[in-house]
C-alpha cells in the first residue's frame, strides 16, 4: 500500500488529542472539554457513564459540570464515571449561590455528589446584571466561601462564568484575582455582534487567566445545522484554551473528536458571514429545555 493510500485510510480518531495550557494552572487541557448538560438527564445513566469513559479513551482530560444541572444528576453521574479514574483528569464545577452560607452548602453537596475531596476549578456560575455583580462582590458572599474552601484544599483554582452582561465580567476580573473565565466563544455570538473576543478575552489574557469557551454548538442548536464542522473550525482557531462541548451519544462525540483531531483550518471572514443566515434561522425557535441565551443579545446589545 502506498503512503498516500495509508494517509487516505487513516482515521483521525486514532490520533492524539491536541492540548493547550490552561492559563497559569499548569494543566495541559484537551482542546475539547466534555460538558455536563447533555449527560445529565438526556440519556440513561449507564449511557452517560459510557460516554464519559469513551471521552477519556479519546484523549479528553477535562470535564465541566455544575451544581444546578438537572438537580445534581450531572455531578452524580460524573462522580460515578470517574470513580477509580480521578487521576489524570481535570474537573470543573460551578456554584450559583451568591451568599456565604448558600455557597458553602452547594459546594459541600457538589463534592459529595462527585465523590471527590477537591475539584480543580470552582466557577462562580453565571454572573448577570449589576445587582448580581454587587452581590458577588459584597461582604459575606460566595467569594468568602470559595476562598475558605480553597485554603482548606477543596478547590485548586477559581473562576467566573457568564453568558450575558459582559461588561460585568470585565469589571469583576479586573477587581478579583480569578484564575479562569468560561464565556461563549461560538460563531453564534459573532453573528449577534456580542463577541467576547473584542474585550473580555484580551483582558483575561493580560491577567494570565485561563479561557474556557462555551456555546460552540449554540446550546445544541447546531444539531439542526447542515454541518457542525464549520462551528468547530471557528471556535477552535480562536485564542481559547479549551472548548466545552456537549454530546448525547458516543457516535456524536466521536464525530466531534474526529473533526478536532483533523486540526481543521480557520473559517475565512467570508465563510463566517455566509453562516450568519443559518444561525439566525437556528435561533428562531427553541426546543423543550434548550437555553435561549441569545435572546439577551437581541434585547441588550453589547456595550
Amino acid at each position: 500500500m502506498t503512503a498516500s493510500a495509508v494517509q487516505q485510510n487513516h482515521d483521525p480518531l486514532l490520533d492524539a488529542m491536541p492540548t493547550r495550557p490552561l492559563g497559569r494552572t499548569g494543566w495541559p487541557a484537551s482542546l475539547l472539554t466534555l460538558g455536563g448538560v447533555k449527560w445529565d438527564t438526556h440519556i440513561p445513566e449507564a449511557d452517560a457513564i459510557a460516554l464519559i469513559h469513551r471521552a477519556i479513551e479519546l484523549g479528553i482530560n477535562t470535564f465541566d459540570t455544575a451544581h444546578d444541572y438537572s438537580g445534581g444528576q450531572s455531578e452524580i453521574r460524573l462522580g460515578k464515571a470517574l470513580a477509580g479514574r480521578r487521576q489524570g483528569v481535570w474537573v470543573n464545577t460551578k456554584c450559583s449561590k451568591r451568599d456565604y452560607d448558600g455557597a458553602r452548602r452547594q459546594m459541600d453537596e457538589s463534592l459529595k455528589r462527585l465523590q471527590m475531596g477537591h475539584v480543580d476549578l470552582m466557577l462562580v456560575h453565571g454572573i448577570d446584571n449589576d445587582e448580581d455583580y454587587q452581590r458577588i462582590m459584597g461582604p459575606n458572599s460566595v467569594l468568602k466561601a470559595v476562598e475558605e474552601y480553597r485554603k482548606a484544599g477543596h478547590i485548586r483554582f477559581t473562576g467566573i462564568s457568564g453568558h450575558h452582561w459582559k461588561h460585568n465580567i470585565r469589571r469583576i476580573i479586573n477587581e478579583y484575582p480569578f484564575d479562569a473565565i468560561l464565556v461563549p466563544v461560538g460563531l453564534f455570538n459573532l453573528a449577534f455582534a456580542y463577541s467576547y473576543f473584542d474585550d473580555v478575552i484580551p483582558q483575561a489574557r493580560r491577567r494570565g487567566m485561563a479561557v474556557l469557551g462555551m456555546k460552540v454548538f449554540g446550546a445544541g442548536r447546531v444539531k439542526h445545522a447542515a454541518s457542525r464542522e464549520p462551528f468547530l473550525r471557528y471556535s477552535l482557531n480562536q485564542p481559547i484554551d479549551t472548548a466545552v462541548i456537549g454530546s448525547d451519544s458516543i457516535a456524536q462525540l466521536e464525530e466531534t473528536v474526529r473533526i478536532v483531531k483533523s486540526r481543521p483550518a480557520p473559517l475565512s471572514e467570508d465563510e463566517q458571514k455566509a453562516l450568519f443566515p443559518e444561525i439566525m434561522r437556528l435561533t428562531q425557535q427553541w426546543g423543550n429545555g434548550e437555553f435561549n441565551w441569545v435572546q439577551h443579545y437581541r434585547e441588550h446589545p453589547a456595550k
